[in-house]
């Protein structure tokens, strides 16, 4: 079976790189607004980096956080 990852406040955390070294995101719903899925990013410049690793694991956070929105 599958991991499945938590979304729900205070959400998942993941880590990357942006323009100051190693950092994290996180990805969570809020119970108010189900079908929104909130990313808080370390950077204002869109410059995050992702291994394939993390950007796999990043999918599999995003995949959850949809079909807990689906469930809603």
């Amino acid at each position: 079976m599958p991991h499945t990852y938590d979304v729900s406040h205070p959400g998942t955390r993941l880590r990357c790189r942006d323009e100051s070294g190693s950092s994290s995101l996180r990805v969570w719903r809020s119970q108010w607004t189900p079908r929104v899925i909130r990313i808080d990013t370390p950077t204002v410049y869109n410059r995050t980096k992702w291994t394939v690793e993390q950007a796999k694991l990043l999918r599999d956070v995003l995949d959850d956080a949809i079909r807990a929105g689906e469930r809603s």
